[in-house]
């Protein structure tokens, strides 16, 4: 069994609404509990006012729905707590990738794209099924589908439990593959026929459409990370590598064509895209002090210097962290930034001078006060 516990995506400020729609959905199941212990039939009877149903079709059940989950009050032969998975998975679905998208989205258009996304699951449901339909399982693969076009590198820590209990940091392509996989298998009749699988092939439709369409617009924050900028990122290094196995110029030579920082920061890009994080950092340590002003995408640059630190190469964490900040002062996680380098620069290099300024910037720009304390705690080291 696989349990999704989150990315290795840095948050830029709070996912509000993918805590709000949570709550919601556990207060909708808590209701139907409380009522369902006074009366059964009632809570029966609320589950089938608020499922959605082709042969008993309301506008509003394409959201209610959404929030309502399997329940010891539906009757069946199922065990209670594999109907409270059905509540817990979502849960879990909701969290990894909604908290992902809400950061790229804003919060308004995060919410117009996860009720929409279960919109479309529910209507792709009932057009093929006169089975009723709960829960939020396709918005959440609506989620999934926008999450591949909008984070097509991100790793997912999953907790894996199968004979043994381990934690692994997973390709979310791998992940998301195989999800599409089973489905796949439940549709065309070949798995259980209790799960609404043309509601999960809907939802992924609409999630990886409606995300892929929206990246040229304001809608949705881009920071070089997307499909889109993956597959430019492609065509540039196929076009070096064209570049640099090219003959060597009878009028030219091959020195005046290929710029070298910029093949050093192509080869250090290309290990991190295959996730192959330790020789990416290994390699800067090697070249970047001859290429001062080199700095990677602002994914790919944080990722670096996250690395280099959980190495114990501190100098070249800090390097790596000025960096950052130097091209990507204003980005989201900035401030963030400033906060680490402040302490690494305070606790570990014994540069508090340095510190100071950018511990200053953190503390007036923290989002939080266990933040804020952090930075004043340092800043008192800092000084003394």
């Amino acid at each position: 069994m696989f349990i999704l516990l989150g990315t290795d995506l840095p948050h830029s400020r709070r996912p509000v609404v993918t805590e709000a729609l949570i709550v919601l959905m556990m207060l909708a199941y808590l209701a139907v509990l409380v009522i369902g212990a006074n009366d059964r039939e009632a809570a029966a009877r609320l589950i089938d006012q608020l499922a959605l149903s082709a042969n008993d079709f309301h506008w509003w059940q394409v959201i209610t729905y959404q929030f309502t989950h399997d329940n010891p009050f539906m009757g069946g032969t199922e065990h209670p707590l594999l109907r409270l998975a059905h509540l817990g998975f979502n849960l879990m679905g909701l969290w990894v990738f909604g908290s992902a998208i809400e950061g790229r989205m804003g919060r308004a258009g995060f919410v117009c794209f996860v009720l929409l996304g279960g919109i479309v699951a529910g209507l792709a449901h009932i057009a093929t099924s006169p089975a009723p339909v709960i829960g939020a399982s396709g918005a959440v693969c609506g989620l999934v589908g926008g999450f591949i076009m909008l984070f097509p590198r991100c790793r997912i820590r999953v907790l894996v439990i199968f004979f043994l209990i381990t934690f692994w940091m997973a390709p979310a392509m791998l992940i998301i593959a195989l999800w599409v996989a089973l489905d796949l298998i439940g549709w065309v009749g070949l798995s259980d026929a209790g799960t609404a699988y043309a509601a999960h092939l809907g939802g992924y439709a609409w999630g990886a459409a409606t995300a892929l369409a929206l990246l040229p617009t304001p809608a949705v924050r881009r920071d070089g990370t997307d499909v889109v900028a993956l597959l430019k990122h492609r065509n540039r290094r196929r076009v070096m590598s064209q570049v640099v196995n090219a003959p060597r110029s009878k009028t030219l030579p091959r020195e005046a064509v290929v710029d070298p920082a910029s093949a050093f920061l192509a080869a250090v890009r290309s290990r991190i895209a295959r996730g192959q994080l330790e020789q990416a950092a290994d390699h800067w340590c090697r070249e970047a002090g001859s290429y001062e002003d080199a700095v990677l995408s602002e994914r790919d640059q944080l990722a670096l210097a996250n690395q280099l630190q959980a190495m114990n190469k501190r100098d070249d964490a800090a390097d790596a962290y000025r960096r950052y900040l130097g091209k990507y002062a204003a980005a989201p996680s900035a401030n963030e930034v400033r906060l680490l380098l402040g302490l690494l620069l305070v606790r570990f290099l014994g540069k508090g001078q340095e510190a100071v300024p950018l511990l200053e910037h953190a503390r007036d720009a923290a989002t939080s006060e266990q933040r804020r304390v952090l930075a004043d705690t340092l800043l008192g080291e800092a000084t003394t």
